[in-house]
C-alpha cells in the first residue's frame, strides 16, 4: 500500500499567494514561450 503505482488521473501545482499560473492548449511550444515573453 502507498508504493505509487497507481496511474495519474490529473496534474496539481503548488501556486504561492502573489502568482499567477498561466495554461496554453493549442499552440506549439515555441509559440507559448514567445507569448509568455511578450505578456511579461
Amino acid at each position: 500500500m502507498g508504493k505509487g503505482k497507481g496511474n495519474p488521473t490529473g496534474w496539481i501545482a503548488r501556486v504561492s499567494r502573489g502568482q499567477i499560473l498561466f495554461e496554453m492548449d493549442g499552440v506549439s511550444l515555441s509559440n507559448a514561450r514567445q507569448a509568455a515573453t511578450l505578456a511579461a
